[in-house]
């Protein structure tokens, strides 16, 4: 599925209706990322700064918590404090 394709816009559920078991939306997220960074470099050739965009950025703890960063902390922490066992001298 596209934005600017010949297919009109259509729901999930209406894909679903229609019979299909699967439908991706290929590059969305990427255009919608691009136009964020559209706005952020005109408005660092403005403003000289990024601070007028710090409101639309992901906090590093936004990030952390989306990825579920304390699982793999956890993770590792159990993988290091894992002793492995040396093979005896021949």
């Amino acid at each position: 599925m596209t934005e600017f394709g010949r297919t009109p816009f259509f729901t999930a559920s209406e894909f679903e209706a229609m019979g299909y078991r699967l439908v991706i939306w290929p590059v969305s997220s990427l255009r919608v990322a691009n136009k964020a960074q559209e706005k952020l470099y005109a408005t660092l050739a403005r403003d000289g700064s990024t601070q007028a965009m710090v409101g639309e950025m992901q906090t590093r703890a936004e990030l952390y918590d989306l990825i579920g960063l304390r699982h793999f902390e956890a993770l590792d922490a159990s993988i290091v404090a894992t002793l492995v066992p040396t093979l005896a001298a021949e």
